[in-house]
């Protein structure tokens, strides 16, 4: 019996094979049958790809490459401060901006936001960035179409307007021009090598001074808010110092003064008791002054660490006109459309094919 099975097995198989075969030849022979219309299908494919080449604006990509210089403050700095009872440094802050997290703050929502409210001088008129995106995109022809937000046909951006005065509408199209930045990947922030400090900026649209200009102000707004985060401590710090060298001077001088008018005490001996005053007062100037000397040493030495501390952007790469330009060209519109259009055509034919078959069976 096991035999008998065994000698029956080839045979199925090559049942099975021929059945493959055929129906192969059938589908071909489908097909052929239909080339009229899988032509004129693919034609028209090619046609619509052509005038998609033609529609599709071109995109510009404006690159942007950096290195961040870093120097650390050490302990004196440290110690120092803790002398006079102030806080820590800006040092404890370098671990929310340190590795990959100023790749993140690049692309965050405050850094692009505070880039398209930059005023920029554009085609001869100050105007903030997001009026130029609202004007090469065509985001006004399509707002004067919109009937259920009639703000939106008179919104704008002035030059100056404080971002707590903003509408809801205002914040609502400044979010969305983010997310759409975001979720299509016009910008980009990449490192090629974890192992090189060096970062490369990506931004693309379909104006190419455009390009340029945002992405050349998202960095100047990075780096600003970068170093005012990164050295806010020390600066904190600083005024305290000021503030507490202010004060000495005062009591300083206000000694000197005092001194002065106790100067003519003295001429009697008998009146020796009457210079006590005269001679506090010459102390307390002398301890002030030393005091004074000292923390304007001190202050000289928080600025000058401060500034140690302060870190560098430098620029290597920045975007020069012309900008790198992709188009949808023609050749490849027809040849993709023609492609797409036959594989629809041929995947239609067939499957209505199948399913005649089954019904058949």
């Amino acid at each position: 019996m096991e035999q008998k099975i065994n000698q029956n097995t080839p045979k199925n198989d090559e049942i099975s094979l021929k059945e493959i075969i055929e129906t192969f030849k059938k589908y071909w022979r489908y097909l052929l049958s239909k080339w009229l219309i899988i032509l004129i299908v693919g034609l028209s494919g090619g046609a619509l790809g052509l005038g998609a080449s033609l529609i599709v604006k071109p995109t510009y990509t404006a690159q942007l490459s950096f290195a961040l210089v870093e120097k650390s403050t050490g302990g004196g700095l440290a110690a120092l401060a803790s002398s006079f009872g102030f806080g820590g440094l800006a040092g404890g802050n370098s671990g929310a901006f340190s590795g990959d997290n100023l790749l993140e703050i690049i692309k965050s929502r405050y850094a692009i936001e505070q880039t398209l409210l930059t005023p920029i001088n554009y085609k001869g008129k100050s105007q903030n960035l997001i009026e130029v995106y609202i004007d090469f995109s065509e985001l006004r022809d399509r707002w004067n179409k919109n009937k259920k937000n009639i703000e939106l046909r008179t919104l704008s951006y002035p030059v100056g307007q404080s971002r707590e005065t903003f509408t809801r509408t205002q914040d609502s199209v400044l979010f969305s021009v983010y997310d759409d930045f975001i979720k299509s990947q016009k910008l980009t922030v990449a490192r090629k090598d974890k192992k090189v400090s060096i970062v490369n900026v990506y931004f693309k649209s379909n104006n190419e001074l455009f390009s340029k200009l945002f992405i050349e102000t998202l960095m100047e707004q990075t780096y600003r808010f970068y170093k005012v985060t990164k050295t806010s401590q020390s600066k904190a710090n600083i005024d305290m110092m000021q503030h507490t060298a202010d004060s000495i001077k005062e009591l300083y001088e206000a000694a000197l003064y005092k001194g002065a008018g106790y100067s003519q005490v003295n001429i009697n001996p008998a009146l020796s008791t009457a210079a006590v005053p005269r001679i506090k007062q010459e102390t307390n100037a002398q301890l002030y002054g030393t005091v004074y000397a000292e923390v304007l040493k001190n202050l000289e030495t928080l600025k000058l660490d401060m500034a140690r501390e302060t870190p560098i952007l430098q620029m290597i790469d920045t975007p020069i006109l012309p900008l790198k330009k992709d188009r949808f060209g023609k050749i490849k519109g027809i040849v993709l459309g023609g492609v797409l259009a036959g594989l629809f055509v041929v995947t239609f034919l067939l499957g209505k094919l199948y399913i005649k078959d089954l019904m058949n069976e």
